[in-house]
């Protein structure tokens, strides 16, 4: 038991420090990405992406699968991501505030867990597991995407966001087509996606 748990805080740790590195990086994102794409550096889509790659590289490793290790991983690179970009943005000269009661704070503390279980399922033997993990991935990526192009188009152009749109079905087309094998899988990934995608369009809708 001794061991697992020592292994588990390890991976939080490479997690807490690929973390704040990428997200430090999407400071510099931000300013330097050409016009459309900096967008991705400060966006839902943006966060998850990053924090999903992250979670499905540890998880690699079959002694991270565990579900809790997942869970806590995802909540821990969730909230490095936005503590590196608060951080690196603040060293830079502009200054950015994160932490409790902030509105992202809540988003990484609650999306963090589902987003790190989802990632963790990447790897499993179980293919409904995957088949729902990637339509929370897949959902976000589209609902995030389609969520900006109704709402902020005008003041941040198309390109990261129609790119968020294709990463997400893309994403979920080769896991459908190349991962899951039972035509049931299949419709569960594709029908979980289609709802994970509105409820996140009409979720921001009210923000």
């Amino acid at each position: 038991m001794t061991r697992i748990v020592v292994r588990a805080v390890a991976w939080w740790l490479l997690g807490a420090a690929a973390g704040l590195v990428l997200g430090g990086a999407t400071s510099f994102g931000q300013t330097y990405l050409p016009g459309g794409l900096n967008s991705s550096a400060n966006s839902n889509g943006g966060w998850t992406l990053l924090a999903f790659v992250v979670v499905v590289a540890v998880t690699r490793r079959p002694s991270a699968r565990r579900w809790w290790v997942g869970a806590v991983l995802g909540l821990v690179v969730f909230h490095a991501l936005l503590q590196g970009y608060a951080v690196v943005s603040t060293l830079r000269g502009f200054p950015d505030a994160y932490g409790p009661g902030d509105f992202y704070f809540t988003v990484a503390t609650l999306a963090g867990p589902v987003l790190g279980l989802a990632g963790s399922w990447w790897w499993s033997r179980r293919r409904m597991l995957r088949a729902v993990g990637v339509a929370v991935f897949a959902g976000t990526m589209i609902g995030d995407g389609v969520s900006a192009l109704l709402r902020v188009l005008a003041t941040t152009g198309w390109a990261w966001w129609t790119l968020s749109i294709v990463i997400g079905a893309a994403t979920l087309a080769w896991v459908v087509v190349r991962r899951l094998d039972r035509r049931r899988e299949r419709l569960v990934a594709a029908g979980l996606t289609v709802v994970a995608a509105g409820a996140f369009v009409g979720l921001f809708s009210l923000l």
